[in-house]
């Protein structure tokens, strides 16, 4: 059994006062967090499922090639059931890193002393890098404190013999672990509270858990065997992309020491400016340094002290994770270790203990150590809100993003009762990240007030009434040859210098597409519900206008075949039409491509299919009744006289 240290209500102040000061680091300035393109993502899922749209078997894309389980979907639902704001959703991750500095602090109380948990709390609270990774959506930034939370469970449940503890702490271990594949370095955690509990260990507890922990599984293994039935090779390819010799990299142990002195965040906030943060945020005093000596001095002094047993729950909570990542089999990227920063602070808090035991004069050296100790956190404390100052008013290419409340205002400025066309430098979602942005933002304009996003030439989309265009910082100068040219009264929203701006502009309607006749045609309606609605050549330039359905799940390809009088194909045209997530009923869509047209042309001939692992499927012409009566439709050219 371990040594338990009973909390006192002098232990309910000081845990307030971290508690507060975790918070106020946080919480404070929710607007200068970041929201791109993986937040936005992420958001769009959960979203969904917290609408009841979708139960998700899998998360976002990863970036070695298989999908993220979905188990940072299932959290980031929580406060979007609430309302579908990111900045509500940004406040309640935040909200749960408090709680894990809470969490830190009581595993440092009842396993190791008042003084610990005071330090390790105050540590946690203040570290520059625990702050920002606990501030916006994104899984690393959310399952340290689930972490924290099965390693407490472990400690009750194995450490104390508490069966219902045994119970639950695999299962939320394992679930902590499946929101990021990096966490999965933590999985031998769970093997040394188990050996450490060994005499205490109930067999039905512990088949219990492991059955809650296989459960946990079940949605991620569902999804990824429907992935690897569509595409077999899909595992192969990730393992195989950095197949070759292991070489032991210097990245994780220089992560590791940023992590436990704080040190270095300008690296990874402003990459191509860190000279001038430096010079513009109060500076980082050399005494952080120390902090990294305090860690190595706790780890020893932990390994002597009448606690020496949780000394290897240290070293493999910290160590595994520094082998598995020095390692070259992947690039490695701070956020891999963000779960280390709470043991180091654990480390930091024992070695302040060590050094004001081992000091002679006390109480006057245990005053002299915890204030000094204190100005080197304060010091953090200060250092983060000028960092946060700097992010939010100069831009930082390559660091931290736009402040998601430069956002907040544009997305304000749009929630009128009105259509939204987005004009952004790129159209896919899974890509792209304004449309990925907008549509987690304004997540609640659905049909009829319908979100779209354009980009660049070749399209142009008209909605049925009166809408609101907003052009990203990276649209392209005049879209859809200037159809959309913003008016004088456009709203103009600027970000930090040197982003651009956002510009919004109302439109009552546009008038009829100029730069070609359409010929009018009798509307076609194909399977996907999109009508046909018109056509136009020119001797290099095809036109095609639509009518579209509400939204559609499939994307389309459209071709356009020229035959000649003999009804031979001498030539064609094949693109993407435009993404299915973007059609609102009724809108006019107009797409024209450049094309070298025969002169022999005598019929077009147009079509629509789908494109799947290399499957092309024809969407069929229907008829008035809905009946499939071919797989395109002609249009002859020839002027009967």
């Amino acid at each position: 059994m371990f040594t338990i240290n009973p909390i006192t209500r002098r232990d309910g102040l000081a845990l307030l006062l971290i508690l507060l000061v975790a918070a106020l680091l946080r919480l404070d300035q929710a607007g200068v967090v970041e929201f791109r393109h993986d937040e936005a993502m992420l958001s769009l899922l959960a979203q969904d499922m917290a609408e009841g749209k979708t139960f998700p078997l899998t998360g976002i894309p990863s970036s070695v090639g298989i999908p993220n389980p979905p188990a940072s979907v299932y959290m980031v639902a929580v406060p979007y059931a609430l309302g579908a704001d990111p900045q509500a959703a940004t406040l309640f991750i935040a909200a749960f890193n408090v709680i894990g500095v809470g969490l830190l602090w009581l595993i440092a109380h009842r396993y190791f002393s008042r003084t610990a948990a005071l330090v390790a709390g105050l540590a946690y609270a203040v570290s520059p890098w625990a702050v920002l990774y606990s501030r916006k959506i994104w899984a690393q930034d959310f399952h340290t404190p689930l972490v924290l939370l099965a390693v407490l469970l472990g400690l009750y449940g194995f450490g104390e013999g508490k069966r219902w503890a045994q119970v639950l702490c695999l299962p939320v271990l394992i679930f902590a672990l499946q929101i990021h594949f990096a966490a999965w370095a933590l999985l031998p955690v769970f093997g040394v509270v188990l050996w450490l509990g060994r005499k205490n260990i109930s067999l039905p507890a512990l088949i219990t858990s492991f059955g809650l922990a296989a459960l946990t599984l079940v949605p991620f293994a569902l999804g990824l065997s429907h992935i690897l039935q569509a595409d077999p090779d899909r595992l192969s390819s990730a393992l195989d992309r950095n197949a070759g010799p292991l070489t032991f990299l210097p990245d994780a142990l220089l992560t590791t020491v940023q992590f436990a002195t704080g040190l270095g965040l300008e690296t990874v906030v402003a990459p191509e400016q860190t000279a001038d943060l430096l010079v513009n945020v109060p500076p980082q005093p050399a005494l952080w340094s120390l902090l990294g000596g305090l860690a190595l001095v706790g780890l020893v002094a932990l390994a002597v002290s009448r606690n020496r047993r949780l000394a290897l729950l240290l070293i493999v909570w910290l160590g595994v994770p520094l082998l598995v990542f020095s390692l070259s089999w992947t690039p490695v990227y701070p956020h891999y270790l963000i779960a280390s920063i709470p043991a180091l602070c654990l480390l930091i808090s024992l070695g302040v203990v060590a050094l004001i035991e081992a000091a002679p004069g006390k109480p006057f050296s245990r005053a002299v150590g915890l204030a000094a100790v204190a100005a080197v956190l304060l010091a953090q404390g200060l250092w983060w809100r000028g960092l946060l100052r700097y992010v939010d008013t100069i831009a930082t290419p390559g660091g931290f993003g736009t402040p998601i409340h430069y956002l907040n205002d544009v997305r304000d400025a749009l929630h009128a009762d009105q259509d939204v066309l987005v004009i952004s430098s790129g159209i896919n979602i899974l890509y792209d990240q304004e449309p990925a942005i907008w549509a987690a933002m304004l997540d609640d304009k659905t049909e009829p007030h319908c979100l779209r996003t354009i980009s660049g030439d070749g399209l142009a989309v008209i909605p049925r009434g009166s809408f609101l265009v907003m052009a990203a910082p990276d649209a392209p100068e005049n879209p859809a040859d200037g159809l959309y040219t913003p008016p004088a009264d456009s709203e103009v929203f600027p970000l930090r210098p040197g982003e651009g701006v956002y510009r919004i502009s109302s439109f009552e309607s546009v008038s009829d597409f100029k730069r070609s006749d359409i010929v009018p045609l009798t509307p076609t309606r194909f399977g996907s519900g999109i009508d046909l609605t018109g056509y136009a050549l020119s001797a290099s330039r095809l036109y095609l206008e639509w009518r579209l359905p509400g939204r559609v799940a499939e994307d389309y390809h459209y071709f356009g075949h020229f035959l000649n009088a003999d009804g031979e194909r001498i030539g064609q045209r094949d693109d993407a039409l435009w993404p299915g997530r973007y059609w609102c009923a009724g809108d006019r869509l107009i797409i024209w491509a450049d094309v070298d047209i025969p002169a022999e042309t005598a019929t077009l001939r147009v079509g629509l299919y789908t494109l799947e692992n290399g499957v092309v499927a024809n969407a069929p012409v229907l008829d008035t009744g809905g009946n499939p009566v071919g797989a395109w439709v002609d249009i002859s050219l020839i002027t009967t006289p």
